[in-house]
């Protein structure tokens, strides 16, 4: 097998797929900063660094010849105070990743990006295709994936190096401990959840992402967009199974969204006093509000995109936090 460079290795997605290369016997070298638990990898050679640095992204490519890049190194805070280090992460950082990976003479380059790159088009059935509105009606987190593109995509366009581009909607599976685990699961085990999202969305499991990766790799793709998409669901269904499966009170009706809107007011006041990132920002409000639908025939029908129920992604999900401890085993109570 190719060797391989994965940046954001240690991160949710990045761990699940270090692991899947592993056991397809890839010689994977995992690119991490500091403070990464990169304990938690496998035995894979481990490159410290950051992405802004030329030098330690040459020391994670050295004695690699050809080598498939995976980049999934990026900055998700949704906090407006953040934009400039935000862009410094995912846009310049992806430039750093983009160049190195030419001084490598890399055979293909990875990027995993968001769908939030396409802005908010909230009931809109987005497409490769679909004009994005991130320049408008984009979060801060959109703009610099959507920034990123555009550098990926003028090297693969000028011959500099062969690209692919993969969009996925929201993910579930182990290893989240920082995103929907932290902002439905943990919150509805804890009788925490104080409002249901009266919006809907699209729901990919981790491991169908990680599928998507590696068969990108040989695509017949050149700087192209793939959106991953998955399982659409309202927040109202994915609340009442994480809640059916904690043996918790399943609620019947969603928040009503001018309800949710006074809190999202209140919240954003709070943080303006505080000065700390609210726990609701308006993307996360758009996105509980809004009705994230796409296309993905052209991820399903070139890369092989599975469809993983929504019930199985949570299973998996909240048996990792058990394991961990982030949650209390079945039976026990806090």
């Amino acid at each position: 097998m190719s060797p391989t460079i994965v940046t954001g290795a240690a991160g949710f997605v990045g761990r699940h797929l270090v692991e899947r290369l592993v056991s397809q016997g890839w010689d994977v070298v995992a690119f991490c900063r500091a403070g990464d638990r990169t304990d938690l990898l496998p035995d894979v050679r481990i490159a410290m660094g950051d992405l802004g640095d030329p030098e330690s992204l040459d020391r994670a490519f050295a004695g690699t010849q050809h080598p498939v890049v995976f980049h999934l190194a990026g900055n998700t805070t949704t906090w407006t105070k953040h934009h400039d280090a935000q862009f410094r992460d995912n846009v310049e950082g992806t430039r750093g990743v983009i160049e190195a990976a030419e001084r490598a003479s890399a055979r293909r380059l990875v990027v995993t990006s968001s769908i939030s790159a396409y802005g908010y088009q909230p009931g809109v059935r987005l497409r490769e295709d679909s004009t994005s509105n991130v320049a408008i009606k984009g979060d801060n987190y959109g703009k610099s994936k959507w920034a990123a593109e555009r550098l990926v995509k003028a090297a693969s366009g000028a011959g500099r190096l062969s690209t692919v581009i993969l969009n996925p909607v929201n993910i579930l599976g182990a290893y989240d401990a920082a995103n929907w685990s932290k902002q439905l699961i943990l919150p509805i085990a804890d009788h925490g959840l104080r409002v249901v999202p009266p919006g809907s969305a699209t729901w990919i499991s981790v491991h169908d992402v990680v599928t998507a990766q590696i068969a990108a790799v040989e695509a017949p793709l050149e700087g192209e967009n793939v959106i991953l998409g998955g399982t659409e669901a309202t927040f109202l269904e994915v609340v009442a199974t994480i809640s059916s499966l904690l043996d918790k009170p399943v609620p019947e009706r969603a928040t009503p969204r001018a309800l949710l809107g006074l809190a999202f007011l209140a919240i954003e006041l709070k943080a303006a006093v505080t000065r700390r990132e609210p726990e609701l920002s308006l993307a996360k409000y758009r996105r509980a509000t809004g009705n994230l639908l796409v296309d993905d025939t052209k991820g399903r029908t070139i890369l092989g995109l599975g469809r993983t129920p929504l019930v199985d992604m949570l299973i998996e999900t909240i048996q990792w936090l058990r394991e961990v401890r982030l949650l209390p085993a079945t039976g026990a109570s806090r």
